[in-house]
């Protein structure tokens, strides 16, 4: 199979990247019906969606940091760092700021409304929650987290691109570390101590600020695709390790849905329970990033440019129309799976639709994490 060459565009991290967006959509449909406590849930809730959420839950967002890390790279490619971070700011900070302003409060305003901490109207919500009393409380970020993680990300990051040499030795020791087997077991043992010491002791909060597990895994999952995204010898060992990961996921995730079911799962410290989960975790990118390697490079297709284009905006957009679509069509009262399926066609529907609107008025797609629309060369 020929391999495209380091400073080519990675269309199986592409693909990867586009798919992972798609699944977290079906994922926020799915926390409606779940029973945990999301921002809006449906009035038909299900506790076996517990056990139905882990096939993505351990390893999509570390697979989509990972994905972010190496875009990075390519994007940095020639590049200094002072004009790589310019231009990163550029591209998330518009999204972010707009996103914290129009498209977070209306999520946080149904949900104050839908749980009664509320009963004003959005606007009054808004100046509530942008006066001086509600932004010392901070502001709600809701699923905007992810970009705010990538923004502080790309910071620490920035060092290694003014600093070559350094970043060259330190992505070639790791890929040296990482050789052969190494790859499958050495971050999984990684994960398994992360999610037994830190997530144990301090959870998930999407707090930039107190969120030491989130870091140890999402921040080492964006560096290890930083420093290693042009070392090809590691993108082959995904491939030749592709059907082992795939076989210890297969094993892992029933496991790990039996350990989520059993009210004993969290015996002796949740040590066996998280250690499945890791080892689910990265078991599944590994296979995951293998099978793309082997399948999706080079496989460039109008869908993909469609879908890359797409991802951002649509990303920003989604939660804030999911919220509403289960705000209105809920009182509906209609049966479980017709509601379900209702849900994610309004929620991909929309989000398309918005994204299709917006990439057509050029003071509009900076906001919403679209390039400018190129200018024709002159004749």
């Amino acid at each position: 199979m020929p391999l495209e060459p380091p400073s080519a565009r990675r269309t199986d991290l592409d693909w990867i990247r586009v798919s992972a967006f798609g699944l977290l959509i079906l994922y926020h449909v799915g926390l409606v019906y779940s029973p945990y406590d999301w921002h809006i849930r449906s009035t038909h809730t299900f506790d076996w969606m517990r056990e139905v959420l882990l096939v993505t839950q351990p390893w999509r967002l570390t697979l989509l940091f990972l994905v972010s890390g190496a875009a990075l790279s390519f994007v940095s490619s020639g590049k200094t760092a002072a004009a790589v971070l310019g231009s990163r700011a550029a591209r998330l900070g518009p999204p972010l700021l707009f996103g914290v302003i129009f498209l977070v409060p209306v999520q946080a305003w149904i949900e104050a409304r839908d749980k009664g901490s509320w009963s004003g109207g959005l606007m009054g919500w808004m100046a509530h929650e942008f006066a001086p009393a509600g932004l010392a409380d901070g502001v709600p970020v809701n699923h905007l987290w992810f970009v705010v993680y990538i923004c502080a990300y790309t910071a620490a990051a920035i060092p290694l691109l003014a600093l070559p040499a350094w970043r060259a030795r330190l992505a070639g020791a790791l890929e040296r570390a990482l050789g052969g087997w190494r790859l499958l077991v050495l971050p999984a043992a990684y994960l398994i101590a992360a999610r037994c010491w830190l997530y144990y002791q301090l959870g998930i909060t999407n707090d930039l600020l107190h969120d030491g597990y989130n870091h140890a895994q999402s921040f080492a999952a964006f560096l290890f695709g930083f420093l290693l995204a042009r070392r090809d010898s590691v993108w082959l060992g995904f491939e030749r390790l592709r059907w082992a990961g795939l076989a210890i996921a297969a094993i892992a995730l029933p496991l790990a849905m039996l350990q989520a079911a059993h009210p004993g799962g969290g015996a002796f410290h949740e040590i066996p329970r998280n250690s499945v989960f890791a080892l689910d975790q990265w078991a599944a990118i590994v296979a995951i990033l293998g099978f793309a390697r082997r399948w999706l490079t080079g496989r460039q297709t109008r869908t993909l440019r469609y879908l890359n284009d797409a991802v951002f905006p649509c990303y920003l957009a989604h939660q804030t129309v999911l919220v509403v679509a289960v705000w209105l069509i809920r009182p509906a009262g209609l049966p479980a799976p017709v509601e379900w399926l209702s849900l994610v066609a309004v929620t991909f529907g929309v989000s398309l639709a918005i994204y299709e609107i917006v990439r057509r008025i050029p003071f509009a797609r900076p906001w919403w994490g679209l390039k400018p629309i190129p200018q024709p060369s002159p004749a």
